[in-house]
């Protein structure tokens, strides 16, 4: 995703260049060889290099998309009922209940850059992040500018193949289902070969199944008080609402999927959410077809950039898998090109 987010606009390079780094110190190196007239040209054109491979679309292996269902996930399961099929619309989430399910570590560590402290440094930092963290969460509740809503539905669906099939709600019911988009996933080539398809019952079982989908943002509102604090030239207080408006995104996400659970009737441990980009699910493409199945656009005024990535940024989309053996796993990238 870092050597990708190069083309994020009609496919053309950011022409500074856009750079992944692990940690503040391998930012320091790159930028003294940025800065180094010997070197720079060569950083910049090994960044091009890497970040167009990465962005060649995936060719699928030929011999993947006829390997036979993993063991793994091939157990038949009971199929939950929905309250009913199709889309809701959630205006309107609770903060203090999303804030609530914040996680912690994951803002602290990740968004506020506390990823490589631990021991009494870690103890420290956490104690200055959970102060600065309340005295943002009171604000946010006294002037509210985080604003979580979504949208989710459940559609019928069934595999075939490394594809899931999902089906017009409407048409579920007669000989022949309306198919209104299909997803491809990834199979891993070795270990238990798992692939998301797998937790679906195939087209030839007879049996019809349930994918449930979900999009979650908390506003633009979020990102047009981020702009507003960068114009002003307030960067620390800007970096801490970045993260802050992350997380609540990610908070929110779960919020709408114990939601879900609670719909279906399925526990607190099953029912796993899976999200594009990440390696069980790869393609950013995807969010197109989510979008076409649940109106993001319409009722939370979302949209999507070129490379598919979600506006507003503090968003995020995903597919819950009800399998109860449906677990996270990593896919090696196959090439591309």
């Amino acid at each position: 995703f870092g050597r990708r987010i190069l083309f994020a606009e009609e496919h053309q390079p950011y022409a500074g260049g856009v750079f992944y780094c692990k940690d503040a110190f391998e930012g320091l190196s790159l930028l003294e060889r940025l800065r180094d007239p010997a070197l720079r040209e060569e950083v910049l054109h090994v960044n091009r290099s890497e970040a167009e491979g990465e962005a060649r679309p995936i060719t699928p292996s030929p011999a993947s998309a006829r390997a036979p269902r993993s063991e793994t996930a091939a157990r038949r399961v009971p199929i939950p009922v929905p309250p009913q099929f199709g889309v809701k619309v959630v205006r309107e989430m609770p903060l203090k209940l999303v804030l609530a399910r914040l996680d912690r570590d994951e803002l602290y560590r990740l968004s506020w850059g506390a990823k490589s402290a631990h021991g009494e440094e870690w103890e420290k930092l956490k104690r200055e992040f959970s102060s600065r963290l309340q005295e943002l969460e009171r604000e946010a509740l006294r002037n509210p500018w985080l604003h979580p809503q979504g949208v989710y539905g459940y559609f019928p669906a069934q595999s075939v193949g490394d594809e899931l099939i999902v089906y017009d709600p409407a048409s579920a019911a007669g000989k022949g289902p309306r198919e209104l988009t299909r997803f491809t996933f990834p199979r891993q080539p070795e270990q238990e070969r798992l692939c998301l398809a797998d937790y679906f019952a195939p087209v030839d079982s007879g049996v019809m199944d349930l994918a449930a989908f979900q999009v979650v943002t908390v506003g633009r509102e979020a990102t047009a008080r981020l702009e507003k604090l960068q114009a002003s030239d307030e960067y620390s207080q800007g970096y801490y609402l970045h993260g802050l408006a992350v997380q609540t995104a990610e908070a929110a996400a779960e919020y709408l999927h114990q939601i879900i659970r609670n719909e279906l009737k399925i526990p607190a441990d099953r029912g796993k959410r899976y999200s594009w980009g990440y390696p069980a699910i790869p393609l950013l493409e995807d969010h197109r077809k989510v979008f076409d199945l649940l109106p993001a656009e319409k009722e939370l005024g979302m949209s999507l950039t070129p490379a598919f990535q979600l506006i507003p940024e503090q968003s995020t989309a995903a597919i819950v898998v009800h399998h109860p053996d449906a677990r996270y796993f990593v896919v090696p990238q196959p090439r591309r090109g």
